[in-house]
């Protein structure tokens, strides 16, 4: 091999390095694809997450009757999805963890997402240790919000908006939105 060769060699090797390399944290760097999941409706409808959302984005609010910081946070979230709704968001309103009646507790405040109850399961494949949790998916079902405890329900709805318009403006021509976006502050909300 001359000495011309071995330096062509080597700057593809690098060159071929550098293109794995960035692929490698490219795909490290992509948000994670939301579990699919079917669970009955309140309404007796089974509801495929997935085909249900049929490309759209969606808000799930994992929850429970009795917490307190789900109470604070319900009404805000169902404000967006007055909102959003209309612009084809879907919001589903998965009960966790419940001792006590959920669809009594939705009609008497007035709630109209779509309510799932006995989502234990589900809550355990995302990775959900308390509530409330949020999720924002966009139109590939991938995550790109999750709620970090003791955000306060201003700063979810934030983010949720935030996550929300840019699920929405998103097309195939304008690209990929940025990562998923969590906050972990309080270990003990």
């Amino acid at each position: 091999m001359t000495r011309d060769t071995r330096r062509v060699f080597s700057g593809r090797v690098v060159v071929a390095g550098l293109v794995l390399a960035l692929g490698v944290v490219a795909a490290a760097a992509a948000p994670p694809r939301a579990p699919d999941w079917t669970l009955d409706a309140v309404d007796g409808r089974a509801i495929a997450f997935h085909a249900d959302a049929a490309g759209q984005p969606a808000v799930l609010l994992f929850w429970a009757s009795w917490c307190p910081y789900c109470r604070a946070l319900f009404p805000h979230l169902d404000a967006l999805r007055t909102e959003y709704e209309p612009r084809g968001v879907r919001f589903y309103a998965l009960n966790v963890w419940e001792d006590g009646d959920p669809l009594a507790y939705m009609r008497e405040h007035g709630y109209a997402m779509t309510l799932l109850t006995a989502a234990d399961l589900v809550a355990e494949e995302y990775g959900v240790t308390g509530t409330p949790a949020v999720f924002v998916t966009d139109r590939a079902m991938r995550i790109r919000y999750r709620r970090g405890s003791g955000e306060a329900p201003r700063d979810v709805v934030g983010a949720v908006r935030i996550a929300l318009d840019a699920a929405l403006d998103e097309t195939p021509e304008r690209g990929a939105m940025p990562s998923v976006q969590e906050n972990d502050t309080c270990s003990d909300c």
